[in-house]
């Protein structure tokens, strides 16, 4: 089975939703998107966003121009109290899995494709964050435009 890796999100109390670039960092002069302004359809560049730490935001850019993955699904995530990253983490796998041959067209495990996820970290779980966001990408390989629908 392949690897697939973790990313943890966290909050920023900010309002509204946007699918393209909102922020520069200015670090880097890199167009970044808060991780709680994810949609599907987001194209990204977050190869080298540290695992498994809580991010306020993720490098985004226009579809239309070389990136590195794009957001695929949006899972809402139901309750009050904390599920945990095991629990967080099993249903971002089998829901991403469902949602990847959805979007991509054919099953996961016949894909050439690959996908990770951002889930909720304790600290974003308590300001009402509940989303799972699926990101799909090209192992090694930048794509122009969608991934939707490649079939492959």
């Amino acid at each position: 089975m392949r690897a697939v890796y973790l990313v943890a999100a966290m909050v920023v109390a900010i309002s509204g939703c946007q699918s393209t670039p909102r922020d520069q960092d200015a670090a880097s002069d890199t167009p970044t998107v808060n991780v709680l302004e994810l949609e599907v359809g987001t194209c990204l560049n977050d190869v080298d966003q540290p695992l498994a730490q809580d991010l306020t935001e993720v490098p985004a850019v226009d579809c239309t121009t070389p990136h590195q993955s794009e957001v695929f699904a949006a899972i809402e995530v139901d309750g009050t109290d904390y599920p945990g990253i095991d629990a967080l983490t099993e249903t971002a796998v089998q829901e991403c899995q469902v949602e990847f041959e959805r979007f991509v067209g054919v099953e996961f495990s016949a894909s050439t494709l690959n996908f990770h996820y951002y889930y909720p970290t304790t600290s974003s779980w308590a300001v009402g964050d509940r989303s799972i966001y699926c990101v799909i990408f090209d192992p090694g390989v930048e794509s122009v435009g969608t991934l939707r629908g490649v079939e492959r």
